[in-house]
């Protein structure tokens, strides 16, 4: 059990030096963006809003499932004989 925690450790420190690493790479860092700078809109990159609706889109449109009706159907399926279930074979039949 200790082995498992100690790895999960080691991958929550890699997966953090990773992410560092990546916006150090990138050029980007990471700041706080007021709310009036975070809803520009540019031609590359789509607004919060608009990443939510195009997200709940392909939701709706990948997902559909057909309708189906609500009655639950029993059919009652006679009992077919079956060698592991009769008594008769589990006794011991010993004449002397």
């Amino acid at each position: 059990m200790l082995t498992v925690f100690l790895l999960l450790v080691l991958l929550i420190v890699i997966i953090n030096f990773q992410t560092k690493l990546t916006s150090q790479v990138g050029g980007h860092t990471k700041t706080v963006q007021e709310p009036e700078k975070a809803a520009v809109t540019t031609d590359t990159h789509p607004t919060p809003h608009e990443q939510a609706a195009i997200a709940m889109a392909m939701h709706l449109y990948f997902n559909a499932h057909d309708e189906e009706p609500h009655v639950i159907t029993i059919e009652e399926v006679e009992k077919r004989y079956s060698p592991w279930s009769s008594k008769i074979y589990g006794m011991r039949n010993l004449n002397k």
